[in-house]
Order: C-alpha cells, then sequence, then structure tokens
C-alpha cells in the first residue's frame, strides 16, 4: 500500500523549502507563508515548524488557534497562486491525457508532466502572476473566478 501524505512528509517538503529560501541570497525571503487546510498540514508538528521559521506571518487554517498569531485560512478565498491558476491545469491535461489506469502509471505520468514544465514557462507563469493580484485589489477582493488571464 502507498504511503499516504502524512506530517512528517509535509515537515520534510517544508524543510526543503525553507533551506532553498535561505539559498537565494540574491532574492527577497518570503514575507508570508499561506498553505490550505488538508489535514497533514494542520498538525501540532507543522503548526511549530512554521512557527520556528515563520512566526506570525503564516496564513493557514486553525494555524491563529495553535499559535495564537498568523492570520486563518479565509473561507472561499480566490485562487491565487501560481499552481493554482496555471500547474493543476496543466499537469492534470497532460496525466489524464495519457490514461493511466493504475496508480503506477499515474505517478508516472505525474512525474513525467512535472519534469517536462520548461523554466521558460515558469518564469512566464511568474511573471503575470501580478494580472491576478492587481484584478483583486481594485475588484475590493470580490470574487472573480471567470475571469481569464
Amino acid at each position: 500500500m502507498r504511503e499516504m501524505i502524512a506530517s512528517q512528509c509535509c515537515i520534510t517538503i517544508l524543510e526543503q523549502f525553507v533551506s532553498t529560501q535561505l539559498a537565494l541570497e540574491d532574492r527577497p525571503r518570503i514575507k508570508w507563508f499561506m498553505q490550505d487546510g488538508a489535514r497533514p498540514h494542520r498538525t501540532e508538528k507543522v503548526f511549530r515548524f512554521l512557527d520556528e521559521y515563520f512566526e506570525n506571518r503564516v496564513i493557514a487554517l486553525d494555524y491563529p488557534k495553535f499559535t495564537a498569531t498568523g492570520m486563518d485560512w479565509p473561507p472561499y478565498s480566490p485562487n491565487l497562486t501560481p499552481c493554482d491558476n496555471f500547474l493543476w491545469g496543466a499537469l492534470k491535461d497532460t496525466v489524464l491525457g495519457n490514461h493511466p489506469s493504475t496508480l503506477d502509471e499515474l505517478e508516472l505520468a505525474i512525474c513525467v508532466a512535472c519534469n517536462s514544465i520548461s523554466v521558460e514557462s515558469l518564469k512566464d507563469v511568474m511573471s503575470n502572476f501580478i494580472l491576478p493580484l492587481c484584478h483583486l485589489i481594485f475588484s475590493n477582493g470580490e470574487h472573480f473566478e471567470n475571469i481569464v488571464f
């Protein structure tokens, strides 16, 4: 049986993220860290890790209940991350286009799809990320899911 993503796996990914952030000396550091409300993201171990590195600069479901700092994940929040606006759709189209029929085939298709995304595509995604943020500001935070950027 395949290992389910657990809080320790989440912490391992966060440790890799933090070490990458620390290595990027020529780039601005992350000001706020935001994660969704997935159950493995809301454990005491994960919150302790986030508190140690980001302190009160975390937006996450139940995080303020645990630390009395940070910001709770807003209900019905717009999809404002590059992953929401590009990655998941691109991966879904590529992965499901291969019609995987087993978990091994699905895992392989996901890995191949992730590896096929070019650095130029990722740079374009990040360059265009400002557009939805500007729209959010001008719309006073109103919902705008059906707008194509």
